[in-house]
């Protein structure tokens, strides 16, 4: 029996002594070439057929982990720190294999590393591949990869704070007893590492699964053994979590541990034996999913003319620029527009049809040219410029007025051509840099892969707006 399929099986016992019925697994996990493990459907599966339930107390989150835990009252630890230290104090040791006692068959089966993953070469300041892929993103991925390094950083120096103010704690020395780590001035020192593949597994693999009185609250997140083998899919026919009794009437669960997690299959077919089954890690763009997830939606050549692929570019580089050129009327319109909730995530769409720039775009581009381009300064009656602009989002009016209309229309042509001739540039230039002499890293050519796709999603998407904007077609 292969180590992986060894730990699979491992993995499902320890699921039955938390009472988990092995006969109600209708999944396998099963490796696909190139492409990591996936879950596939060990029978034939009409509709919405339960493929499996994982108990409660086998769910990763912060009821079932907290009271291994001392309470930090002075800065409790949000559900995305606690689980991360959890994972951090038991990373498996070179041969796959953790000793923790409460997720130890759970925990050997997560990925062993994230070589792939773009935070990865960002933290650890790696070798000239990673930095030239650094390098080659497109602004809005960069800018969007600094703000995942910066949640980063923050959990684990809060992770580090908790770390000092609980090391004579019996929680935190029975942990150790089962770690790797001897003495507790390691989980500290040279530990960046460890921290970012314990961060980065459930960032990747935490799902949805209410623990909370309010559905907004942000630790309402597990980690689930079994589910996160499934592989990201942007469309139907998808599985479906169970509706927990929590999310059903809409509290918080009544069982100290929460409630169990359930998955079904697609509602809108049945499944065949070998079929692989997927989810949907949300609406994200490509973007997100790759500073996220380091993977991309695939995009067929030339897919986003004509509504065929769900692209969307984020323009914000671009447009911060314009209003930095224009000075103190810059900073000026920038503070209207951050009071007004309109500052940032400017993105162009190319679908639904037509290819489009968002409204967010849009209001920030009206008000860009309320005020004339020749004024230096802010105007002493700013009422008379901004108040037929703010009846446009408030949906009194339609627009600023025809001039306005057409200013904005044409710098959006400004903003469409310089994406499309960077996405341009920057496609030539990282065919010609790609280092062919990494072959053997197999991640390697993947993530260049996405990046090219991201430059690509640039490309078509502004092209597509342009046909938009060639077309006259109304926004």
């Amino acid at each position: 029996m292969s180590a992986s399929k060894e730990r699979w099986e491992n993995l499902l016992e320890w699921l039955e002594d938390h009472g988990m019925k092995r006969e109600e697994v209708l999944v396998d996990c099963r490796s696909r070439p190139g492409a990591g493990n996936g879950l596939f459907a060990a029978r034939p599966c009409p509709p919405s057929t339960v493929l499996f339930t994982i108990p409660a107390s086998a769910l990763a989150n912060i009821r079932t982990l907290s009271p291994h835990y001392p309470c930090w009252k002075a800065k409790p630890l949000n559900a995305t720190q606690l689980i991360s230290l959890h994972l951090f104090l038991h990373r498996p040791t070179t041969e796959g294999v953790c000793s923790d006692p409460l997720f130890g068959p759970y925990i050997s089966v997560l990925p062993t590393d994230f070589p792939g993953h773009p935070l990865t070469w960002l933290i650890l300041g790696m070798g000239p591949v990673q930095q030239q892929f650094l390098r080659f993103l497109p602004p809005g991925a960069r800018a969007a990869l600094d703000k995942v390094s910066n949640r980063f950083k923050e959990d684990w120096r809060i992770v580090q704070e908790y770390l000092v103010w609980s090391f004579h704690s019996p929680g935190i020395i029975s942990n150790l007893t089962t770690s790797q780590r001897e003495y507790p001035d390691v989980l500290i020192n040279l530990a960046t590492e460890d921290f970012l593949w314990a961060w980065l597994n459930v960032n990747t693999r935490c799902v949805y699964h209410r623990l909370k009185r309010t559905r907004s609250d942000p630790d309402n997140l597990t980690m689930c053994p079994i589910l996160d083998f499934a592989n990201h899919r942007p469309f139907a026919p998808l599985m479906m979590p169970t509706p927990s009794d929590a999310e059903i009437w809409n509290s918080s669960p009544t069982a100290k541990v929460g409630d169990a997690l359930g998955l079904v299959s697609p509602h809108t077919c049945a499944v065949e034996p070998n079929e692989e089954l997927y989810l949907r890690y949300g609406a994200h763009s490509n973007q997100t999913l790759f500073v996220e997830y380091s993977f991309v939606n695939e995009m067929l050549k030339n897919a986003a003319f004509g509504g065929r692929y769900d692209g969307e570019v984020d323009v914000q580089d671009v447009m911060e620029e314009l209003f930095k050129e224009r000075g103190l009327v810059g900073g000026w319109m920038k503070n209207i527009l951050t009071e007004e909730g309109y500052w940032g995530e400017w993105t162009l769409h190319s679908s639904p049809q037509p290819a489009h720039p968002s409204f967010r775009l849009i209001t920030a581009l009206r008000l860009y040219h309320v005020i004339p381009s020749l004024y230096t300064g802010v105007p002493s009656e700013p009422a008379t410029y901004v108040d037929p602009w703010r009846e446009t989002i408030l949906g009194y009016s339609e627009v600023v007025s025809q001039e306005n209309e057409k200013q904005w229309r044409d710098t959006l042509r400004q903003i469409c051509n310089t994406v499309s001739e960077r996405a341009t540039r920057s496609l030539v230039g990282f065919t010609h840099q790609q280092n062919t002499e990494v072959d053997d890293l197999g991640w390697v050519q993947y993530a260049a892969d996405c990046i090219t796709t991201l430059w690509r999603e640039e490309l078509e998407v502004s092209g597509a707006v342009l046909q938009s904007l060639d077309g006259e077609v109304e926004f």
